[in-house]
C-alpha cells in the first residue's frame, strides 16, 4: 500500500475525499469513502456524540452525510478515529489515574457494538475485494501470525500478590476470600471449595496464592510463554502487597527472568499522576530484575496521554493497558494492535497497544461467574476474536492457580491455551506480537520511523 495525491495506475485505488469528483480515477478499480469536514470538526470541540445512527448497515456516531458519489455514505475514518483515539474516555477524564469501567463507556451509553471498529475494517475489506473482483484483480490472502497462526492470543499473568510471610499472608488471604464468597457473592460452594483448596495446599506444602514458577514450569511444558507483569512501586492501598528490593521476593520472581519469559512492568495505580512515577518504576524493575519491553497498568488505572509519552520515554515497546475491568471485548472496538495517538502533537505514539479482551476477574468479581459458567463467555471471546484473525490480550492472575482464591480458574486458563492452539491460533508472549506488528507497520509512511526503531 502506498499513500498518494494521484490514482494509482495499476492495482486499486482507495480514494478519501469530500469532492464530489475526483478526476483521473478508474471508477472500476477505485473505492471512494466520503471525507466529512463536519465529523471532523466534532472531534475538535468537548461535546461528545448523543446518539447512534445505521448508515450503510453500520453503527455510527458521526453520521454527517457525506460525498453523493461515495461507496461509503458516512466518514469512515473519523468514526474510527473517534473510537480507536479513546476520544470519549480523554474528553470525560477527571483526575488523572481514574479507572474506565464499561458501565460508564460510550458503547453502554448510547448501545454501540464493541467490535464497532472491526466492522468498519471487515465493510472496508469486502468492498475492496468486490473491486478488485470487478477490475480482475486477485484478492491477497489474509496475512498469518507468528508461526503461520490464524490469529493471536497474548498470554499474561498480573503478579498482584505473593505470599511474603508464607503463613501470616497466606491466611490473611484466605480470609479475604472467604469473606469475598460468603458476605459479598453469597456464594457459599465457592467458599466452601475455596477452603479446601488453602486446606489442601496447606497439606501438601504447596504455595497456594504465588504459583508463579509452577505457572513457569507448566507453560514452558506446553511449548508456550506468557508476558508476567511484576509491580515495583506502593504509592496506594490498591498497590500489591510485595516489594522487589524484598531479596526473598527478588530471588522468588527471579525465575522469570531466568526462564526467558517476557517479563514486563505492572504499573501502579498511582503511576501517571506525576511526571517521573511511572519511568521510575521501569527502572527500579531493570535494576531488580531486567529491563521490561512490555507493561500493563495495575487496576487498569491510567491517564491516556501520561501513560504513552512516559511509555516513549522510558522505553516500553508495547501495552496491554487498554481494557475494561468490567467486561470483555475490545475497548477500543478493535480486536488487533494498533499504536495509540497523540491529540496534542498529532502522530501516534511509539508505543503498540495490544488490547486486553479478557480477564479473570472480569468474569469472576464483576459478572459473577463461577468456572463452570464462565466458560461459555471465553469460548465466545475466543471464537469472535479467530474468527476476525485478530490479536489481543488475556490475563489471568497467578493467585488463582492454587484453588484457594477463585475454585476453578486456574483450569480454566489451561483449557483456553488449548483452544487458541487447536483453532490454529498462535498462544504466545507480548513481544513476539509488539515484534511482528512493528516489521509490518515499516511499510506504512506514518509508522515507520517508530517502527525502525525497534
Amino acid at each position: 500500500m502506498e499513500y498518494g495525491t494521484v490514482p494509482a495506475r495499476d492495482g486499486l485505488t482507495l480514494v478519501y475525499s469530500a469532492a464530489q469528483d475526483v478526476p483521473g480515477v478508474d471508477e472500476r478499480r477505485t473505492l471512494i469513502l466520503s471525507h466529512v469536514p463536519a465529523a471532523w470538526e466534532r472531534l475538535d470541540g468537548r461535546t461528545d456524540p448523543d446518539r447512534l445512527a445505521t448508515v450503510d448497515g453500520l453503527p455510527v456516531v458521526l453520521p454527517e452525510a457525506g460525498t453523493e458519489r461515495a461507496d461509503v455514505s458516512f466518514d469512515l475514518p473519523a468514526n474510527a478515529f473517534y473510537f480507536l483515539s479513546s476520544w470519549s474516555e480523554r474528553r470525560a477524564r477527571g483526575a488523572n489515574g481514574a479507572r474506565a469501567l464499561y458501565a460508564d463507556s460510550v458503547y453502554a451509553r448510547l448501545g454501540v457494538p464493541q467490535d464497532v471498529v472491526d466492522r468498519y475494517l471487515g465493510a472496508l475489506l469486502a468492498q475492496l475485494a468486490r473491486v478488485a473482483e470487478r477490475a480482475g484483480l486477485a484478492w491477497p490472502a489474509p496475512a498469518r501470525w507468528p508461526g503461520g497462526a490464524t490469529h493471536a492470543v497474548v498470554l499474561s499473568h498480573d503478579v498482584d500478590f505473593l505470599p511474603v510471610r508464607p503463613l501470616v499472608d497466606s491466611a490473611v488471604q484466605g480470609a479475604k476470600t472467604l469473606a469475598r464468597h460468603l458476605v459479598r457473592q453469597r456464594d457459599p460452594a465457592s467458599a466452601a471449595r475455596a477452603v479446601a483448596g488453602l486446606l489442601g495446599a496447606a497439606l501438601r506444602g504447596r504455595d497456594p496464592y504465588g504459583c508463579v514458577p509452577e505457572l513457569i514450569a507448566r507453560e514452558s511444558a506446553l511449548g508456550v510463554r506468557a508476558s508476567i507483569q511484576v509491580a515495583v512501586a506502593r504509592r496506594h492501598p490498591r498497590d500489591v502487597n510485595y516489594s522487589v528490593e524484598d531479596p526473598r521476593v527478588a530471588a522468588y520472581l527471579r525465575v522469570v527472568r531466568d526462564s526467558g519469559f517476557d517479563l514486563c512492568l505492572h504499573g501502579s495505580y498511582r503511576s501517571t499522576e506525576a511526571p517521573g512515577w511511572y519511568e521510575a518504576e521501569v527502572e527500579r524493575l531493570a535494576s531488580a530484575l531486567g529491563r521490561p519491553e512490555g507493561s500493563r497498568q495495575h487496576y487498569l488505572a491510567f491517564d491516556y496521554d501520561a501513560l504513552f509519552r512516559a511509555q516513549e520515554r522510558a522505553g516500553i515497546r508495547y501495552d496491554m493497558s487498554v481494557g475494561y475491568p468490567d467486561h470483555p471485548g475490545p475497548r477500543a472496538g478493535f480486536s488487533f494492535p494498533y499504536f495509540p495517538y497523540s491529540l496534542a502533537e498529532d502522530r501516534p505514539y511509539d508505543v503498540v497497544e495490544i488490547g486486553l479482551v479478557l480477564m479473570d476477574v472480569t468474569l469472576q468479581s464483576y459478572l459473577r461467574l463461577d468456572a463452570r459458567r464462565a466458560w461459555g463467555t471465553i469460548e465466545a471471546c475466543l471464537a469472535d476474536l479467530a474468527a476476525k484473525g485478530g490479536a489481543a490480550s488475556v490475563v489471568w492472575h497467578p493467585i488463582v492457580f492454587g484453588n484457594a482464591r477463585d475454585p476453578g480458574y486456574g483450569e480454566l486458563w489451561w483449557r483456553l491455551v488449548d483452544a487458541v492452539r487447536a483453532a490454529g491460533g498462535a498462544a504466545t508472549d507480548g513481544r513476539t506480537v509488539n515484534a511482528w506488528w512493528r516489521a509490518r507497520a515499516c511499510a506504512y509512511p506514518s509508522f515507520a520511523p517508530a517502527a525502525r526503531a525497534a
